[in-house]
């Protein structure tokens, strides 16, 4: 992986946005993640008042277990879904629009071709992620070329002047490859992560099998490389790499599922320093993100009860950064509109009229 530098967020910058916000013609502290999003996104971008952001959304699709017994669709499923991403026909697209931001998405792992399909990036390392029960689910060089992409597209997006990014995935059996990492990096009980479905085996039995094939591998928190190349995927090694590059290049990030996640956790886990440039932004009615959340110690303030992929959580959260600077931009502060401030009460300290 290559050597980076994530620089520590602008303090003077954020104390200055934070008297603003204090200032503002509205109750001391009552717009609660507004104010603070507000505030964190100074510190990112070096300004006192932040203002006119470029976004983006980023969507990196790669396919895993290929080789497993469950693939019964062989990717086919993945490519009809970026195909109608590249089209523009999709709910991301669509809130995408509003936000005028351009939709990115990038082929780095998914079992079918692309080549011929609209509007994706090609960059994939290997047509899917192996089964994690056979074998690691990337070789050394592969992890380390997804790597690269991720902190490719960091740079590029970067480049054309994107401040702020909602980063997505698209893939079949994702969600597997979160699961494990999440295990491994959480150090979790399986069966606090795993939910009942249509298997014949039991939540203990899935469990028991899933822990006996990581503790194969030997892995721990304290390797996160390891454990991205043992049991991760293409996709989820691509945004760990984005998430690295953008802080470096002072990106804020918007993730939702329990795949964007899991990448979050590998990123951590490398350098802390990039968690003061992601945003969460929905949450999800299933057991990896909240067990994700809790190791975190983040709660999502958007509760849509959303059960698809494709970025969509992290749009709508990008919409909520949109807002934390319509309310810092368009509000008044008591001097601007020359009201009085209230001489008693929480904000006596704090608002001042200015």
């Amino acid at each position: 992986m290559r050597d980076f530098v994530i620089k520590p967020l602008n303090q003077a910058c954020m104390d200055a946005c934070q008297l603003r916000v204090d200032n503002l013609t509205k109750p001391i502290y009552s717009l609660a993640q507004l104010e603070k999003i507000a505030v964190r996104l100074a510190g990112i971008y070096n300004v006192e008042q932040p203002n006119h952001i470029k976004n983006g959304v980023l969507i990196f699709a790669g396919d895993t277990a290929v080789d497993g017994m469950q693939n019964h669709t062989k990717g086919q499923e993945s490519l009809a879904a970026v195909t109608r991403l590249g089209s523009g026909h999709s709910a991301t697209g669509a809130a995408a629009k509003k936000l005028e931001a351009d939709v990115t998405i990038v082929d780095v792992g998914l079992e079918q071709d692309t080549a011929a399909v609209k509007g994706i990036v090609n960059k994939k390392v290997a047509n899917g992620a192996r089964f994690f029960g056979k074998a690691p689910a990337m070789t050394a060089e592969e992890m380390e070329a997804t790597l690269e992409v991720g902190f490719q597209m960091a740079d590029e997006l970067a480049a054309k002047g994107v401040q702020a990014v909602a980063l997505g995935n698209v893939g079949e059996r994702s969600l597997l490859s979160g699961l494990a990492v999440t295990a491994a990096i959480t150090g979790y009980p399986m069966a606090e992560l795993l939910t009942d479905n249509e298997c014949t085996l039991s939540i203990q039995e899935k469990a028991d099998r899933l822990s006996a094939t990581l503790q194969r591998y030997a892995l721990s928190g304290d390797e996160p490389l390891k454990v991205l190349q043992s049991v991760g995927s293409l996709d989820i090694a691509a945004m760990v790499g984005f998430y690295l590059g953008a802080a470096v290049n002072r990106m804020a990030v918007v993730f939702d599922n329990a795949v964007t996640g899991s990448a979050l956790l590998v990123a951590r886990a490398i350098n802390p320093a990039v968690m003061d440039f992601v945003f969460q932004s929905a949450a999800y009615n299933e057991p990896v993100h909240k067990a994700q959340m809790k190791f975190l110690g983040i709660s999502p303030f958007l509760y849509y009860d959303l059960e698809m992929d494709e970025a969509v959580g992290s749009v709508m959260g990008l919409s909520v950064v949109d807002a934390s600077l319509h309310m810092l931009n368009d509000m008044k502060t008591f001097g601007e509109a020359t009201v009085t401030v209230a001489e008693d009460g929480p904000g006596n300290k704090r608002q001042d009229g200015r």
